[in-house]
């Protein structure tokens, strides 16, 4: 079985080439939320993940919650 690839906050501003508090202007996401999930504080909402999913083209399903 093909493990999915799973992409994290700090992988996703990394492929976009963008700080993860520009990452979260971007996707009109509060910078300090995006930076509490990044450092595993918090879980991600499905909006958030929905968003991170429109602006970097990766699939939702690929993005860690």
């Amino acid at each position: 079985m093909e493990k999915k690839k799973q992409y994290s906050v700090k992988a996703l501003s990394a492929l976009m080439g963008l700080t993860i508090s520009e990452l979260a202007e971007k996707c009109g996401i509060n910078k300090y939320h995006l930076q509490q999930v990044s450092c595993g504080r918090i879980k991600m909402s499905s909006e958030d993940i929905i968003k991170l999913s429109k602006y970097t083209g990766v699939s939702a399903k690929e993005i860690k919650m």
